[in-house]
């Protein structure tokens, strides 16, 4: 099955790469694009979604803002030790160093003797102990990963107890974002329900309520306030450290498992060097470990070398096939979140075909992508096929494990929804289908006070008869 892959691809491709000869390479490898609002929203971003628009318009494509938006500027990790002094100074730019933190904070001279800078993914804490014009004296009072990683978010105690998650130019870079087609927004640095809350609430405001939002959680401080998030965010972005942190995998996949069965994709973001062209993602062992966990996709960011980017997503590629199919499928009955009881039965059934006959593939008719993650979150063997007629959850079927999505019109009825999937079949296994392969059909009422006509539950039929 040359033409799907169960685990999504989601590259952040820097606006100085919006090439139409760049992004056509490597459009048919990637599942959906990000674009960071780190430097607000300019021309280069439009330019970077009008490219992408016109290769392929189903492609979704992930506004992320900036949140805490202070940023360690070192080329490279910094090695740190408990009791050690260092020197915190301000740069815009990036800065070759291994003896200076470099961060892009130009008030460091307004800060107190005695105050702390923590940095976030690394868990370090340094106290300040001189406070010069443009940088501070500090002493390393916490360093339990003994580095300082590049890219790595600062707090300040100007900001650690911010109550307005969301900036005001955040706001304007989001609405400009949703103007020129961004589909689904990532809430950077989220730890919280009330920054999911305060997103969500702002898109309401001005007519955008149909929008996904993703919370990206970038410190542990996530884990006290999982049960509370998992109620607001429509997915999550964990950060590779976050994966590498559980020592245990069993602990890990639970964690998963809960988000994915309320229909939460979960994603795992990398950052590349800087300056040099290794990524972590080329480290089997974490694929293997991401891959068996059950998370729906990939995040690379920050791709820069316009002459690597091809290699590195195909071999990307090649690298997730060997072990996303490694994913055991769950037992039967092993879904604990119930949220409608003849709904979730019917996916339980649809879901126990797949384990009892020989299916090549299930077919979904969805409003809002529920029926769809809830029979991903079982992993199933084979594809799950899509079609919605609702556009935010065209673009949202996107980020699903195993998920192939296709967007189809108000007008088009059941019968014509078969026959089109038919079709979508073969162009997925590339004719390599025979005419007895089973297809298992599926529609669900995703709401309870729906009184839909059609069909309501499963259908299995042989490829040549649908």
């Amino acid at each position: 099955m040359n033409n799907f892959h169960f685990t999504k691809i989601i590259a952040s491709v820097s606006p100085i790469l919006a090439k139409e000869t760049v992004l056509s390479k490597i459009i048919n490898l990637v599942d959906v694009f990000s674009i960071t609002l780190s430097h607000g929203y300019d021309d280069n971003n439009k330019k970077y979604i009008d490219t992408l628009m016109k290769l392929n318009n189903s492609k979704t494509i992930i506004l992320e803002t900036r949140g805490n938006n202070v940023r360690v500027k070192n080329t490279d990790d910094i090695d740190i030790e408990q009791g050690q002094d260092i020197i915190i100074d301000y740069s815009e730019y990036t800065q070759e160093s291994d003896k200076k933190i470099y961060v892009d904070y130009s008030h460091l001279g307004e800060l107190s003797i005695w105050d702390k800078i923590t940095f976030e993914q690394s868990q370090a804490v340094a106290k300040v102990k001189a406070v010069k014009e443009d940088y501070v004296e500090c002493e390393i009072i916490r360093a339990e990963k003994k580095k300082v990683f590049i890219y790595d978010r600062v707090t300040l105690p100007h900001n650690e107890e911010e109550t307005e998650f969301i900036s005001d130019q955040d706001k304007k870079d989001i609405l400009r974002g949703l103007e020129y087609n961004a589909h689904i927004i990532a809430l950077a640095a989220c730890n919280s329900a009330a920054h999911l809350e305060d997103c969500k609430n702002f898109l309401s405001d001005h007519s955008y309520e149909s929008v996904k939002v993703f919370a990206k959680i970038e410190t542990e401080s996530w884990f006290s306030h999982l049960e509370e998030i998992a109620n607001i965010a429509d997915g999550i972005i964990l950060s590779v450290d976050m994966i590498q942190a559980f020592e245990d995998e069993k602990v890990l996949e639970q964690w998963i498992n809960l988000l994915r069965e309320k229909g939460i994709p979960v994603l795992v973001t990398y950052n590349k060097k800087q300056g040099t062209l290794d990524y972590p993602l080329t480290d089997i062992k974490t694929i293997e470990k991401i891959c068996k966990t059950g998370t729906d996709g990939i995040m690379i960011e920050t791709l820069i070398d316009e002459d690597s980017i091809f290699d590195f997503i195909d071999q990307l590629g090649k690298n997730i096939e060997k072990y996303e199919t490694s994913l055991q499928s769950k037992e039967i009955g092993s879904l604990q979140n119930y949220e409608n009881e003849m709904r979730d039965y019917i996916i339980c059934n649809a879901y126990r075909v797949t384990r009892e006959l020989d299916i090549k593939a299930i077919v979904c008719f969805t409003e809002h992508g529920y029926s769809a993650a809830k029979i991903a979150s079982l992993n199933p063997k084979v594809p799950i096929i899509t079609f919605t007629k609702e556009n935010s959850t065209y673009r949202f079927l996107n980020l699903i494990r195993g998920v192939k999505w296709y967007k189809i019109s108000q007008s088009f009825d059941y019968e014509s929804l078969k026959r089109i999937g038919k079709e979508m079949i073969r162009i997925i296994f590339k004719g390599n289908i025979s005419l007895d392969d089973k297809i298992l059909i599926i529609q669900t009422n995703e709401d309870e006070s729906d009184e839909k006509k059609g069909m309501n539950g499963i259908e299995l039929y042989n490829f040549k008869n649908i």
